[in-house]
């Protein structure tokens, strides 16, 4: 690094930065537009309009998979190999024009029809999961309502059979540390190897299945848009693959965090709690507001296409830029008062929880939906719901922002 350039040591996966990562990105935003993190080694944009512009920008790349395969050594290349050809088949890790090629059967077979279908199936569901957490001796919001609600409604949007579930879980958990980036990601190159052999394996089977007898779900959708594609650019089978296990992977895991970030948001706000208890329709942006306060993601990656300038600094080609959209969703100079929950916010919408441009989330909606109807019916009937801090073990993961365990204390149902 040239003299001159904002660097900070810090570690965001330190344990006073897993547990609190505002306070750390606060430090990194007065230092400036772009700040060095010799711990990481890579940059880090977060502030607002600078977040926003790099979105944009074609000369910062999705492809994360190219730079860290070259990183790895020989044998964790050996044994990562079936896993990297997998996640290639993630638009998330590709830019135009492979993204848009990757993106566009999703798009048309996740239509908003079948997103709205699903809603009354969706309230049912959180109403079982009420009643299951209620009765529970020792309540945990993850263990007996955040996972299983998004796991359930994803594995059901796909076609998966419930019996499943726990074994994507498993697989899911597995493949995190290499996509989320852990502190001991390098370490767990057979464990990530193991997941994806399995999810491959799985879904390999699963399409055949719907290919050769089609029902009503998301696989069989998939299937059909992409043989029946008129330009003769659908997904290869192995991008077949890929996109339903990206489905699962990203439909359940950032969603969970999102309904328990969001709760453990209104259990340190009583006066938030009791408007949403009463009347959360009166509040239309207080979803959009927990997000922003708090949401499921920390970063974004990308990776420098070629050198650059971008906020005084010079930027070259391979290095790693994270953008920080949980930064940018407390930046003072967008949002009042940021560090405050204001269920009434009046640009809480403006947040970029979900991405922005082409790389906004294609499963936002349904996470919209799931979220809004989970912490809705939280909310009224467990308006005393309370927890305790020091309980609370908070997951070890570089870019998604939640907790693996949240016992809770459900008094006072209505």
């Amino acid at each position: 690094m040239t003299m001159g350039v904002p660097t900070s040591d810090v570690d965001l996966l330190s344990t006073a930065s897993l547990i609190d990562p505002h306070a750390a990105y606060r430090d990194l935003r007065d230092l400036g537009e772009v700040v060095w993190l010799p711990h990481h080694r890579a940059w880090f944009i977060g502030r607002y309009n600078a977040v926003h512009e790099a979105f944009r920008d074609q000369r910062l790349s999705s492809d994360r998979l190219s730079p860290m395969e070259a990183r790895l050594s020989d044998d964790n290349r050996a044994t990562l190999a079936s896993t990297i050809d997998l996640l290639r088949g993630w638009m998330v890790f590709h830019d135009p024009p492979d993204h848009t090629r990757l993106r566009e059967p999703l798009r048309r077979a996740f239509t908003p029809g079948r997103l709205a279908a699903l809603r009354p199936h969706v309230v049912s569901i959180v109403d079982e999961l009420l009643d299951h957490l209620a009765a529970a001796e020792s309540p945990d919001l993850i263990a007996d309502f955040a996972f299983p609600l998004p796991a359930i409604v994803i594995a059901e949007l796909l076609g998966v059979p419930a019996e499943d579930r726990d074994d994507f879980k498993h697989w899911s958990d597995q493949l995190a540390a290499l996509v989320f980036g852990s502190s001991d990601r390098g370490s767990k190159a057979a464990t990530a190897a193991a997941g994806s052999e399995r999810f491959s394996r799985y879904f390999a089977d699963l399409i055949d299945r719907y290919r050769q007898a089609p029902e009503d779900n998301l696989v069989s959708a998939l299937i059909e848009v992409t043989e029946d594609d008129p330009d003769g650019a659908g997904l290869s089978p192995a991008e077949l693959v890929g996109a339903c296990t990206l489905l699962l992977f990203g439909g359940h895991e950032t969603t969970t965090n999102l309904i328990a970030n969001s709760m453990r948001t209104l259990m340190t706000h009583p006066d938030a709690m009791a408007a949403v208890a009463s009347d959360a329709s009166s509040h239309p942006l207080v979803f959009e507001e927990l997000h922003r306060f708090d949401g499921s993601t920390k970063l974004m990656v990308r990776v420098v296409a070629e050198d650059h300038e971008r906020g005084g600094c010079m930027l070259r080609a391979g290095e790693t830029v994270l953008l920080g959209v949980m930064s940018a969703n407390r930046d003072p100079e967008v949002f009042a008062d940021p560090d405050v929950v204001d269920i009434d916010r009046p640009n809480a919408r403006s947040h970029v929880g979900y991405g922005y441009g082409i790389h906004f989330c294609l499963g936002a909606a349904l996470a919209r939906m799931e979220a809004e109807i989970a912490i809705e019916a939280l909310a009224r009937r467990f308006p005393a719901m309370r927890h305790d801090p020091q309980a609370v073990r908070y997951a070890d993961a570089l870019i998604g922002r939640g907790v693996a365990t949240l016992p809770i204390i459900v008094t006072n149902q209505r």
